[in-house]
């Protein structure tokens, strides 16, 4: 599984650099401080873009997060972008260690035939219903997985299609240590629901792209 592997090189120190591909992909700043209010909407209209026309999507993200070009940790695979939440605001006083949004994309070989079809789930081959979910008129299938290991626990939740013969991944990425290695009181369990909802609003900008910058509505 993806999260193990992300694991297991934690735990050796191995480092995997993924560069950043493509010289025309941007970042495009847009005036103004990002607007994030805790469990109330967030407003994403002073966020910025980061528009790749190498692989053709964009997605919006607010100044909590930054963009890293190299990437020490793949959590999932063919990286090219990650967007780790900076925002000492949310780690300080937690347990929370590491946040993180990468974009992967990979041959369509590489996505499983099982799982997806042109954008679509395959549920002719697969015995249970697999979860969708609609982002920006294209569906994705999701999947999650949480695990421990030594005091320390690790989330991915991915959302994967295709689209335009390669497979698209979005991974939200949560590493925090369990609560119960502190001393009573000391440390208070990071805020789960506001992190996650933040990287929920910023998949919910990705959008693909045509072949000379527009988009794909």
């Amino acid at each position: 599984m993806l999260i193990r592997f992300a694991v297991a090189v934690l735990f050796v120190g191995l480092l995997i650099v993924v560069p950043l591909a493509g010289a025309m992909d941007a970042i495009q700043a847009e005036k103004g401080p990002a607007t994030i209010a805790e469990h109330a909407p967030i407003n994403t209209c002073c966020w910025k873009a980061y528009i790749s026309e190498t692989y053709g999507f964009e997605m919006k993200y607010p100044q909590d997060l930054a963009v890293q070009q190299e990437i020490p940790l793949a959590v999932i695979e063919g990286t090219i972008l990650r967007l780790s939440l900076v925002n000492r605001t949310y780690y300080d006083g937690t347990n929370l260690v590491e946040a993180s949004l990468s974009v992967g994309v990979t041959p369509e070989k590489a996505c499983s035939s099982e799982r997806l079809c042109d954008g679509f789930p395959n549920f002719s081959t697969r015995e249970d219903p697999v979860e969708t979910r609609d982002i920006s008129g294209v569906t994705f299938s999701k999947d999650s997985s949480w695990e421990g290991a030594v005091g320390h626990q690790y989330g991915v939740i991915t959302y994967s299609a295709l689209h335009g013969g390669s497979c698209y991944r979005l991974a939200i990425f949560i590493h925090c240590i369990n609560i119960h290695v502190f001393d009573p009181g000391t440390v208070s369990e990071f805020d789960r629901a506001t992190v996650l909802s933040l990287f929920d609003r910023v998949i919910s900008t990705f959008r693909f792209r045509k072949l000379g910058g527009q988009l794909l509505l």
